[in-house]
Parts: structure tokens; C-alpha cells; sequence
């Protein structure tokens, strides 16, 4: 009965975790939006600088997140025997997304900032 007990507090544990890294992911998705609504409305500099700087942070937050959570489903499924495929699939989505979002929008800050220098 105990064993039971405390694998269903882990069960609540990941999905609570998975809920809130879906919101946490909304909200880097929204930090997104505003940084390439600024190709068509005109934004501070520095505002900007610290957009690309909140986008970093929550992406490389919501990646370590992710893989804290694909450990602990990897370890519920072991116990349990029960693996939630498609959570996991979400959880490396995710982070995959994060990553790539992250990369994009520092490259284009850089050329947005510093511009493209050719130096032969």
C-alpha cells in the first residue's frame, strides 16, 4: 500500500512539474513573440538587450527542467513499469524548441546589433 502510495505522489509530482513547465514555455513563447514583433515596431535598444537576455535565461531554464523531468519519468517508468511516452516526447520537444528559439534569436540579435563585417 505505501509503495502504491508513493508512486502516485510521484505521478502528481512529474504532472504538476510538466504543468508548469507548459506555462513556463508560453511565456518564453510570448518573450518570442515580442522580440520579432520588434522587426515591425520599433523598440529600445535596451530593452531589447534585455529581452534576448530573459529569453536565454528561460530557455536554458526550461532545457534543465526538461531534463530533470525525462529523468524522473525515466526513473517512474522503471518503477512502475508504465512509461508516459508522449510526455516524455513533450518534455524533449520542448527543450529542443527552447534551444533552437534561443540560438535563432541570439544570432539575429547579433546581426540586427553589430551587423554582418567582411574583412579580407
Amino acid at each position: 500500500m505505501c509503495y502504491h502510495l508513493t508512486m502516485l505522489q510521484k505521478r502528481r509530482v512529474f504532472d504538476l512539474t510538466n504543468t508548469i513547465m507548459n506555462y513556463l514555455f508560453l511565456v518564453f513563447l510570448l518573450l518570442c513573440g515580442i522580440y520579432l514583433a520588434s522587426f515591425w515596431f520599433e523598440l529600445r535598444s535596451d530593452f531589447l538587450t534585455s529581452l534576448v537576455s530573459c529569453i536565454n535565461v528561460a530557455a536554458w531554464t526550461i532545457s534543465a527542467l526538461s531534463v530533470i523531468l525525462v529523468i524522473l519519468a525515466l526513473v517512474i517508468a522503471v518503477m512502475d513499469k508504465d512509461l508516459k511516452f508522449w510526455t516524455l516526447m513533450w518534455c524533449i520537444l520542448r527543450m529542443a524548441v527552447c534551444i533552437a528559439l534561443s540560438i535563432i534569436i541570439d544570432a539575429s540579435s547579433i546581426l540586427v546589433s553589430e551587423g554582418v563585417s567582411v574583412s579580407l
